[in-house]
């Protein structure tokens, strides 16, 4: 995958950018864009410093529902100091980082299998048992994702094949995941990332873009840079619940939802893959690691609650 950084194309709803009318000139723009690319590089290498750094950062996991029995396995609260750290405690059913990981390498295994062989009765029953072990099988809940799968069974391999495909190539157009043709959610996100057979997109979530806007809003304060001068592809769009939403006075991220959300959330993927891959070069630690990290990190990060808004020591 390349190293260079796609820009958004208003697949999400960046907020308070200049109107066009107001842009600077070309040389101006061919500049700023090298600026980003810097920003980016920069970002890149503040995040890998967190992986082995002394950030502390926790919050309350619910004694109630799904969560009752994690909150129970840390007494209530999950803590951790860096992001390295948050890796050795995460959790997910009742199992640790290194269990999770065999699992999804055996459904991985099993679906890039199934693609191959243009089984698409075995791919939707492989797609059944991925939301099974997501979470995420509740048909009520996840009616859109169910009724695109049944929608598209019999082509259900080359659709899997094409949105692979079009997300990994940082020049092709994401005007297809439109919700009908091909489309993207948190769910669609953990199956796309299963069915790449180089295993280079990851799971974007709610939690994995709240944690990755955690860490955008303390670099940007950190060099007190504004709104206005943060590179569109370090704007990553979050969830509605206000738990994911790092916004402060200073810097505010778009929404995971809208009226291009298919489209938004492929975006998504596709940044938050190439820069948790250069991350990963960075800090010396599997992709892998660093989205199960963030994927704990990124429970609760609003802005002051517990210890998520403490500087580094």
């Amino acid at each position: 995958m390349a190293e260079r950084f796609p820009a958004l194309a208003d697949a999400c709803a960046v907020p308070s950018r200049p109107h066009p009318s107001t842009l600077p000139p070309y040389g101006q723009r061919e500049k700023r864009a090298n600026r980003n690319h810097g920003q980016i590089r920069k970002f890149c290498q503040f995040l890998a410093q967190e992986w082995g750094g002394s950030r502390q950062h926790s919050y309350t996991v619910p004694t109630r529902g799904k969560s009752r029995g994690w909150s129970r396995s840390v007494d209530g609260k999950w803590s951790t100091v860096g992001l390295a750290n948050a890796v050795s405690k995460y959790a997910w059913s009742g199992k640790n980082f290194a269990e999770n990981q065999a699992e999804l390498d055996r459904l991985a295994a099993e679906l890039q299998s199934a693609i191959q062989r243009n089984a698409n009765s075995d791919v939707c029953a492989i797609l059944r048992g991925i939301m099974h072990w997501a979470g995420a099988d509740n048909k009520h809940r996840q009616r859109r994702t169910f009724e695109w799968i049944e929608h598209n069974a019999d082509e259900i391999s080359t659709k899997l094949s094409s949105a692979v495909d079009l997300i990994k190539d940082e020049h092709a157009s994401l005007a297809s995941f439109d919700g009908i043709n091909l489309t993207m959610n948190s769910t669609m996100a953990k199956i796309v990332s299963l069915a790449d057979p180089e295993q280079k997109l990851v799971a974007y979530d709610g939690r994995l873009g709240g944690a990755l806007s955690f860490f955008v809003a303390r670099f940007t304060e950190e060099r007190e840079i504004h709104q206005y001068d943060v590179a569109d592809q370090l704007l990553f769009a979050v969830d509605r619940d206000p738990k994911r939403n790092p916004d402060t006075n200073r810097i505010h991220f778009p929404a995971l939802f809208g009226k291009t959300r298919d489209r938004c959330h492929a975006s998504m993927v596709r940044c938050a893959s190439q820069l948790i891959w250069q991350v990963a070069k960075e800090c010396r630690a599997s992709p892998r690691e660093i989205e199960a990290a963030l994927f704990m990190w990124g429970y609760n990060v609003k802005w002051g609650y517990n210890s998520a808004a403490e500087p580094r020591a």
